[in-house]
């Protein structure tokens, strides 16, 4: 070893106790600080998790709800815990076809639906169809029409609703059975 690699070193190890000493400096300044956010970051990630079970807690007891619900209908404990949670409750009430009762909003679709097709006739098929805030089972509502129209006569609609379903979707092929054999019963 010669003189220049020792002073080297040497250089080294004073950079090295240079930072530490920084690094000790800033520690100690900012270490209640440094505290305060570790026990917050914690303190959160516990409360999430926390959260996370008791949200799982309360699904799960809703779905036992409506598991008992629907193998007794008379259960009126599982019916006030079904209650708890709205969107299971409101299926429940899609189930047992209430539809004045529900109000969750991502069902109110399939509730249009039903009412549509429990009506069944024309102008409450197309009501449905003409609703831009209606995205699900519109080309189950065109198949109904096109029978309907067949039924009154009317294949020119019939056709136009049967263009209007995409290629790839399972109702066309029932639609092409219903115009090509003029299937009305």
């Amino acid at each position: 070893m010669d003189i220049k690699e020792v002073k080297e070193e040497i250089k080294q190890d004073e950079e090295l106790l240079v930072k530490i000493f920084k690094l000790e400096k800033f520690l100690k300044k900012y270490k209640k600080p440094i505290i305060a956010i570790i026990a917050l970051t914690v303190a959160i990630l516990i409360g999430r998790e926390a959260f996370i079970i008791y949200k799982d807690y309360k699904i799960k007891k809703a779905n036992l709800a409506l598991e008992r619900l629907m193998s007794n209908p008379n259960d009126k404990e599982a019916l006030n815990e079904l209650k708890e949670n709205k969107k299971l409750y409101d299926l429940y009430l899609l189930q047992k076809g209430e539809f004045n009762k529900i109000t969750t909003k991502e069902l109110e679709e399939i509730k249009a639906y039903k009412i549509a097709i429990q009506k069944g006739d024309i102008k409450s098929l197309e009501n449905y169809l003409n609703n831009p805030n209606y995205h699900i089972l519109k080309n189950a509502i065109r198949v109904a029409l096109i029978k309907l129209y067949l039924q009154e006569g009317d294949r020119q609609k019939a056709k136009l609703l049967a263009n209007e379903i995409s290629p790839n979707s399972k109702y066309k092929e029932i639609a092409t059975y219903l115009l090509h054999y003029g299937i009305v019963k």
